[in-house]
This record gives C-alpha cells, structure tokens and sequence, in this order.
C-alpha cells in the first residue's frame, strides 16, 4: 500500500537513502509523491493516491513535522472536547503534542491511518498506528539504524538492512495462509502493534514501545437486547455517514454475504435518492452475483460485474504479490484482477470486511464470555500461537475476539485492502469506534448465532434483507434451517470430502474454482516453473520438493493441494522480488 517512510541518518553524509526508498515505493505511474524531506538526523517522505488525507508532508508546526497516511472521523467532536485547534489531522496531532495531550487525544480518535511525528528540538520521532493497527507501518531497529515504512519494501531499498529471513514466519503462512502478531517473512522488520506508539529517542538511540488503548478499557453495559438493537442501528448510520459524502467518487462492493449490503443499505438509507457505483465479481451464475444483483435491483444504482475465469485470474494476481510485500495469498486475491478499471469508476471504497465482529462468528459455549487463553488460541491459530503475545493486558477483555481479530482480520483479511489501496482509497464503518466499543460492552449471548446482527438488520434495513437470501445460508437473514435436500447434499459432499481430499463442491455456486483452474495446462505449465525456482533458502524450511508433493498429484485428481500450491507460489514470488535488491 502507499504510505509514508523515513529513517534516521546513521552514517555521516548519508544523502541517498531517502531516494533509494521513494523510488521502491513508487510502485505505480498514479501515484503522487510528497517532497523529499531531509535535515541533518532524518530523511523522510510519503508516496499516496492523492485521494484523502493531508494534501502534502510533512505538516510543519514550529520544530515538529509530521506525516500523516489515511484519515480520522471524528476530529470535529474530539478536538472540541479537547479544546485543541482543527484545521485537519494533521494539525490536531501537533497541538495535542504540544499541549502534553497527545495519547488523550489518540486514545479517543476514531481513524484509519498511520503516523509519524519527529520533533526536531527533542530529537524524537514517534511512530503511531491507528487504534485497531489496520494501516500497515513497519519498523527497523538494529545497529543503530532506525526506519519506518508503510511496505516493508521501502525498508529494503535501505543499505545496510538485515534481510535475515525469519523461518518461522514462512512456515506459518504455508500452514494457516498468514503472518501473525507483528512479524513479516524478515526477521528484523516488525509491523507497529495496535493503538500503539513507538517512541524513539534520537540522542540516546533506544526505542520505548506502548499502548494508547486497550480493549479492557471497554466497560461492560446494562443494555437490554432491545436496546443493543436500536444503539447499533444509529451507531452504524452514524458510523457510515461519517465515511460517506455524495459529493466524493465512492462506491461499494457487493457480495453475497451481509456486511456490504449493510453497508449498502445504510448509504441508501442515508441517502435514498443517490445512484452510486456498486461491482460483484465472481463466476458467472455465482450465488455473489445473484445476490448483489437482487440487492442492487431495488435502488438505482450502476452495477458492474467482474467474471471470474480459468484464464484471466492468475497473471494479474502473480503482478500483484509484491503489492503486499508477499502477505497476501494469491488464494485469496478475489477482484484484484480488476483493480485498474475499478479505479477508472471510483476513488474511494465503502469496506465491509470484519463485520464478523457484529455476527460473533467465532464464539461457541465453550468459550462465551471468556477472556483469550492459549488453549482457545491453539484452534484458531495453532502451533504458531507461541508467535502471539496472549497473556499482554492489551486483551484483558473478557471476549475472546479482540486478538482473534488483531490477528485473522488484521493479517489475513485486511491484506486484500492493502492490496486495493495501490489504486482505491479504503473506509471501513464496521470499525468505528462507537461500534466496536458497543459490541463488545454486550454478553456474547447477544451476538451467537447471528442474533443482534439478525434483529439489528431486519429492523433497520428489512427493504434488503427480509427477503433476499443470504450467501451462508442460501435463505434470508434469519432463517436459519437449510432446505432438507440441501442439507443432505452438504452433509453428504463434506463426507465425501473428508475421506478423499477431493473439492467436489458445486463451483458453479462458488466465487472461484481454484482446484480446476490450476489444472489449467497454461496454468500448471507456469506453476512448475516458478516452484521449480525455488530459493535455497526455501528449500532449506520446507525440505521436499514442492512438485512432487503437492503439484503432480492436485494435476492427477489423486488430491486437492490448490492451497498449498497457491501459497507456496506466493512465497516464492515474493523472495524472487526480495532477491532482485539484495
């Protein structure tokens, strides 16, 4: 994703980094570059769409300079309370820095964004992430050299970096599909925590680490179900409205699940008269498809649909690994394919990725109402749950949620908006502050099964959802018993599954048919050639050659391996990026 880079000028007439690191930034023509800043301790600068946010960095206010990428919501209310002055973000962050004020501040902002401040006459820079960490920033610190970046590509570019690779990090992806806590495929590169400031001190050259906000200090409430409904009905308008002007290029992506046809619903509430840009895209005849076009039916929005198919899916997302510093699978791309012609339509995207958070997906009982434990980690997240910090006070919440979100969502789901942003601007009104406190002050009773987001959905939005289905289900929010012959189908596919590792899903159903596509000859022609290169270094970690023990027997139907192909052809790919600036 675009964003902001700096470091700290270790070597005596250092001149050239800051260009090294601008110039792996500037991944594509689009992009719009901000000055390159340098005085005698730091160079930094910021490459951006040019869509949101500050128009230009650093922000200067007296000796202190700060660069800002992305955006925050409430700053009108939050600076009022505070009594600071509000001429945009980046401003606020100086005067409550100013006024001693700066983690009060952050601890109340609502945003997504990434941030650096450096106060040339302390000789200090900090670091800042957004309270849920969704806006990638990544970190060096050894030997004295200190960085920052929003990719960890712009960190490579920099002369004299370790680029020692962290082993474990490789496994883990290959196992579960992606990196966890704070760590990337490189050992000495760290991804800043959640709500977090990372403080350095340019005299002493020590770096001090902390939070700004825990999810404990969300306090249980008294609400009623009732009530619970009707808060998160107004917390959620609120919560888009905040993120959508009619006079902005905004628009929605639409699939069959329900968080962007909430989302949907919410701007068409707001605004009903409005005719926006909402695209699906998928198989033809796809459940996705359907849906989206039932939903887009009753307004007068433009719909676009995107097909998927055995030949347009693979070279694109190849392309685009390098986007995500190798973090997302290639598995799990769905749209990137049509970045660019989306980009020609909008500016802006309204996110409804994590909406998980209002179904209470996760919570079964045995785990209602308790806080995180190791042993609820390991089914989740499995051996790798040692790479997590569980016991840290940041999650003293009775909810095991918050770190399965900072983690699954954060380093799995949230990868497919940093890919997005190499062309569209992201919102995401389901992490609102407002919402996320509200959800979590409530029983996990309220949320199982679907329930609030069931009641708050059909109250709120019943024109959308009271009678078109629902993708999970293949009935309205709801509804929640299956057709007797559709049961007995799953049930008896999943059996059939589970003794032959064979994929004999209805695919004309699904958004993708990755186990055939592979099958491709095309496709599998050029899948052996990129395992066939494999780094030394890989081969060191996964000691069996990948096409024998996974390619040739997916091509042969003896096994579904779509995967681990798939993701060993991210890992791949991306160390032959990595390689080309050793």
């Amino acid at each position: 994703m675009p964003g902001i880079f700096g470091y700290i000028k270790s070597l005596p007439n250092d001149v050239s980094q800051i260009k090294n690191m601008t110039d792996a930034m500037f991944l594509y023509s689009h992009l719009k570059i901000d000055e390159q800043f340098e005085d005698d301790k730091i160079a930094a600068s910021r490459v951006h769409l040019g869509h949101i946010g500050e128009n230009s960095s650093p922000y200067r206010h007296g000796d202190l300079f700060i660069w800002i990428e992305g955006e925050a919501y409430n700053l009108k209310d939050l600076t009022k309370e505070l009594q600071i002055k509000n001429n945009g973000f980046a401003e606020s962050i100086a005067e409550s820095y100013c006024k001693g004020i700066l983690d009060k501040f952050l601890n109340k902002l609502d945003g997504y964004f990434c941030a650096v401040l450096y106060d040339s006459k302390n000789k200090n820079i900090k670091l800042i992430s957004d309270r849920y960490g969704m806006r990638m920033l990544y970190w060096y610190f050894k030997d004295g050299l200190f960085a920052w970046s929003s990719e960890v590509k712009g960190l490579l570019a920099i002369k004299g970096i370790d680029k020692t690779i962290d082993n474990n990090s490789i496994r883990c992806f290959f196992d579960i599909g992606y990196l966890l806590g704070e760590n990337t495929f490189l050992e000495n590169i760290k991804l800043i925590k959640p709500a977090t400031v990372v403080d350095f001190n340019l005299k002493s050259l020590t770096v001090n680490e902390y939070h700004y906000w825990k999810w404990s200090e969300i306090k249980p409430s008294n609400l009623s179900f009732d009530e619970a409904v009707e808060q998160l009905g107004y917390y959620f308008i609120e919560a888009v409205k905040r993120r959508f002007n009619p006079s902005e290029n905004i628009g929605i992506a639409l699939s069959g699940g329900l968080d962007s046809r909430a989302i949907f619903a919410a701007v068409n509430y707001l605004y009903p008269d409005y005719s926006g840009y909402a695209y699906t895209f998928g198989q033809p005849e796809c459940d996705d498809i359907k849906i989206a076009k039932k939903v887009v039916a009753l307004t007068e929005w433009e719909h676009e649909v995107f097909y998927f198919n055995n030949n347009n899916w693979f070279e694109p997302r190849i392309t685009k690994i390098w986007n995500t510093d190798g973090m997302q699978d290639i598995l799990h791309m769905h749209g990137s394919e049509f970045l660019e012609r989306i980009s020609e339509k909008i500016k802006i995207k309204l996110n409804g990725y994590g909406g998980s958070v209002i179904g209470g997906g996760f919570i079964n009982n045995d785990n209602i109402n308790e806080k995180i434990s190791r042993k609820i980690a390991i089914k989740h997240f499995k051996k790798y749950t040692t790479l997590l910090d569980i016991e840290n006070d940041f999650y003293n919440i009775n909810h095991i949620e918050p770190l399965i979100y900072m983690n699954r969502v954060r380093r799995r789901t949230n990868m497919g908006t940093v890919n997005g942003l190499m062309y569209v601007d992201q919102r995401t009104p389901i992490y609102d502050n407002s919402i996320i406190e509200l959800i979590f002050s409530l029983p996990d009773e309220y949320r199982q099964n679907n329930k609030l987001y069931t009641a708050f959905l059909l109250r709120f939005f019943p024109k959308f959802f009271n009678k078109i289905p629902w993708k999970r289900t293949g009935q309205p929010v709801g509804i929640t018993k299956k057709p007797i012959r559709r049961r007995v189908t799953n049930k008896l596919l999943r059996i059939i599954e589970n003794n032959t590792k064979l994929n004999l899903k209805n695919n004309n159903k699904n958004l993708t048919n990755y186990p055939e596509w592979i099958r491709n000859p095309k496709i599998s022609k050029k899948i052996k050639e990129i395992l066939s290169s494999t780094e030394p270094e890989l081969n060191k970690i996964f000691e069996k050659n990948p096409i024998e023990i996974y390619l040739n027997p997916h091509l042969k139907k003896e096994a579904d391996y779509h995967n681990e192909i798939l993701r060993l052809i991210t890992i791949q790919e991306y160390f032959n990026q990595v390689k080309e600036i050793r």
